[in-house]
């Protein structure tokens, strides 16, 4: 993560959180109040009261509260300022969020499992929501088994291998399908505030040129939700960013089409390891730290990367930016990260980190055989591609 500026930061707080923005700017303009009116059944309920909630200054707040009648029906009507996403509160930690948008709107939920269970009828947009919902948490939960199921392979004996490939191509596949359906959904819905949601879904980052599109069309099509503002704001800020970052890099001693710089570090028995005795084969070099939740996550992606084309043409070396060596090689066996580590635990103030000027972690530099940069901060998919075009 970046000590100085974390670019991705917006991206972060606005989709992820973005039911906790403040209160609308005075320049926005209120698309107008409307009525609601919602009725439903709580099936194994665990509370008598349904409660109807929306946030505001970063906090929910409770708008109304109905009673369970025969402790499974209860009913909402009222007046709403603006159309937004909502949720309904039917136990002490137990959600299902809702749009109002002055549709009559019935549901139907178990208390027990409220996103697989809601049937919406009667708002197209709370249909549309809870079926992604439910999408996602399956495609979610089929991908966790999955990544459980390879955890626990990564000291089993190489009897297993083809098992753990065939379970990396499974992950691969599910992750595949968990984008296209993201991207479709946000497509179809440019003119729903559950667009906004979705957009949680979508790495901001490395799928930028889908984001922008979009952008534009719900700026269109929704000029005046409290979240097209700040979703604008944010598309042009990282563009802003983006512009400044390839202008630096542009002059960075380990420049697309530089010779990588020469460093030599300690690995985790504090052998020293110069980069150029790995000259001969494509390198990624990887800055990365156990405490780096991105790096953490991107982690799975690397070691599918190292097990297909591991071997005589490529190798990983990566550096970390932990000042805690316990940390460190903990991370290391955790995530099964089996290649070259090095590192002399001074964090920020690391001289290799200050030699390829990095600002903010994960960070990759792929070197080729003659230890000339080819490419900068691949991950996921765009890592796989360029390493397929590299060795195939």
């Amino acid at each position: 993560m970046n000590r100085n500026f974390i670019h991705y930061c917006f991206a972060v707080l606005f989709f992820t959180l973005f039911v906790s923005c403040d209160q609308k700017k005075e320049t926005e303009s209120k698309p107008g109040s409307f009525t609601y009116s919602i009725s439903g059944k709580v099936l194994n309920a665990a509370s008598e009261y349904v409660y109807l909630e929306q946030i505001r200054d970063k906090s929910w707040i409770v708008l109304d509260s109905a009673e369970l009648k025969d402790k499974t029906s209860f009913e909402f009507s009222g007046t709403a300022d603006e159309i937004d996403i909502y949720r309904l509160r039917l136990a002490k930690n137990v959600f299902l969020p809702i749009i109002l948008n002055g549709d009559k709107t019935s549901l139907t939920v178990n208390a027990q499992d409220p996103f697989a269970t809601a049937i919406f009828t009667g708002s197209k947009d709370n249909e549309t929501y809870a079926a992604f919902n439910k999408k996602m948490i399956e495609l979610n939960q089929a991908h966790s088994r999955l990544t459980v199921m390879l955890d626990s392979m990564k000291n089993v004996s190489a009897t297993s291998s083809i098992v753990a490939t065939n379970c990396m191509n499974e992950i691969k596949g599910i992750e595949a399908e968990m984008k296209a359906y993201v991207h479709t959904a946000i497509e179809h819905n440019t003119s729903s505030p559950v667009v906004f949601s979705m957009l949680s879904y979508v790495d901001f980052e490395n799928d930028f040129p889908f984001v922008e599109t979009v952008t534009t069309k719900i700026k269109q099509q929704q000029p005046d939700h409290k979240y097209t503002a700040s979703l604008v704001d944010n598309v042009s800020q990282y563009k802003l960013f983006l512009a400044q970052k390839q202008a630096k890099e542009k002059g960075s001693p380990a420049a697309i089409g530089k010779e990588a710089p020469e460093f030599a570090l300690p690995d985790t028995k504090g052998k020293m390891v110069r980069l150029s005795s790995l000259r001969g084969k494509y390198i990624l070099l990887d800055f990365w730290a156990s405490w780096c939740g991105p790096c953490r996550q991107e982690s799975p992606n690397v070691v599918r990367a190292y097990n297909k084309y591991k071997g005589s043409k490529f190798d990983i070396l990566s550096v970390s930016l932990d000042n805690d060596k316990a940390a460190w090689l903990k991370a290391i066996d955790k995530d099964g990260l089996t290649w070259t580590h090095v590192s002399d635990l001074t964090a920020w103030e690391s001289s290799v980190v200050k030699l390829y000027q990095v600002e903010g972690i994960p960070a990759t530099f792929l070197l080729d055989p003659n230890g000339i940069v080819v490419a900068r901060d691949l991950r996921g998919e765009e890592l796989d591609k360029k390493l397929e075009e590299l060795l195939k």
